[in-house]
């Protein structure tokens, strides 16, 4: 026997995953301390401490191997779509269709906004085309924690996530096509270029579905028993979260439209715990910190221009939209302006999009999609505290106006 037979061997070789439960641990409590005597949002602490210590700060946390965290996001993302959809009611676009007109309405003009500013920059037209189409995006994952931890309640929270489920959808579906534009354009034949969104956007509508139909014969069995049904929804929405990846759809559609369907089944929302218990929270601060973990502002350094005036010009399309068609729809002014600022983050589904585009083209990621990165982190840190501040304006969270 020798010492290495039950001694570890120096320097010790320590898994990434605890240098992961380590940053969870420190962004907890500093996220608590910032709640408590500063009264900011606790996303800032993770995303925050995630950026501080991970490789684009102080570089305290090594690099993440890409497949751990990118599975610790897309279940936690997930977790987040679905319980997003559960809280939309669809039909309240037929009994008030200017709330789709003004949702259609700002996603063309986010779009178009982006499109003309990254042409204007010389970026040809399908590159020009995948970014406006990411951007259209609202983070669900910002959305849903804001509005859970002011626990936030009336017309503008129920419009914001309402066009946040649609943003997503929107997003997915045209960014797909926009990659199939630019996989014709580097010589792709033409059958491979269509069949790819059509079997994305047919393939997640059925899952979704199947997940649909399984959701409703297990709630009926188990509905009354609210802890343990928790628990198979959870394991249900993991599945289909792997499922989803492993047949190359989209988990964000799957989840999304899985919630949206349960919804609509059911006429009226479903109360569950908030993402679904403690294991489902977990998830959602770790999503948080590993985007953390993730940030890349290197496109800040070479684009500065580029990226003030992508995150200005995207936030002006989305306000002055809402606000066009704010007295159609039945809102104030006041509200308006809540809802139009409370659509800037963008997150989680915007760094996937991008970080997938980049693993098909190489050339994204390096160049243009380096700037959209840096776009993703700045409103990382800035929209929670945005959110905050219109949900306040708008007199809808738990805390009195002031």
């Amino acid at each position: 026997m020798t010492w290495s037979d039950y001694l570890p061997v120096w320097p010790l070789a320590v898994s990434p995953a605890l240098w992961l439960a380590l940053t969870l641990v420190v962004a907890v409590l500093i996220s608590e301390l910032m709640v408590r005597h500063l009264r900011w949002p606790r996303i800032v602490g993770y995303i925050g401490i995630g950026i501080l210590l991970g490789p684009g700060g102080l570089s305290l946390i090594p690099e993440l191997p890409a497949a751990e965290w990118r599975l610790v996001v897309d279940l936690a993302l997930g977790i987040l779509l679905f319980e997003l959809g559960n809280r939309v009611n669809l039909r309240w676009l037929k009994a008030n269709p200017w709330i789709a007109a003004t949702s259609l309405l700002e996603a063309t003009a986010t779009f178009v906004a982006v499109f003309a500013l990254l042409v204007s920059f010389g970026f040809t037209g399908a590159a020009a085309a995948i970014v406006a189409t990411i951007v259209i995006a609202t983070s669900p994952a910002i959305v849903v924690r804001m509005v859970t931890e002011s626990r936030a309640q009336g017309q503008v929270t129920d419009r914001l996530m309402l066009m946040t489920a649609l943003n997503c959808i929107y997003a997915v579906i045209f960014h797909k096509l926009a990659v199939a534009v630019m996989h014709g354009e580097t010589g792709a034949e033409f059958i491979h270029t269509v069949l790819p969104p059509l079997y994305l956007l047919g393939g997640s509508a059925l899952l979704a579905w199947l997940f649909g139909i399984t959701f409703e014969r297990i709630h009926h069995y188990l509905g009354q028993h609210e802890e343990t049904f928790s628990f198979v929804l959870f394991g249900m929405i993991a599945f289909a979260t792997i499922m989803a990846s492993t047949l190359k759809l989209s988990p964000i559609l799957v989840l999304l439209a899985a919630g949206l369907i349960t919804r609509y089944r059911r006429q009226r929302s479903r109360a569950f715990p908030p993402h679904f218990g403690s294991a489902g929270a977990v998830l959602v601060v770790l999503m948080f910190i590993a985007t953390g973990l993730a940030a890349d502002l290197g496109g800040l350094r070479d684009n500065f221009l580029l990226v003030l005036l992508l995150i200005a010009v995207r936030a002006a399309a989305k306000l002055l939209t809402v606000l066009a068609l704010a007295n159609y729809s039945g809102i104030g002014l006041r509200q308006a302006i809540s809802l139009g600022v409370a659509l800037t983050p963008m997150s989680s589904v915007a760094l996937l999009l991008t970080l997938d585009t980049g693993t098909v083209f190489p050339g994204f990621a390096s160049g243009l999609g380096l700037a959209l990165m840096s776009c993703i982190v700045i409103l990382e840190l800035v929209s929670p505290f945005l959110v905050q501040a219109a949900l306040r304006k708008a007199g809808e969270t738990s805390e009195r106006k002031t």
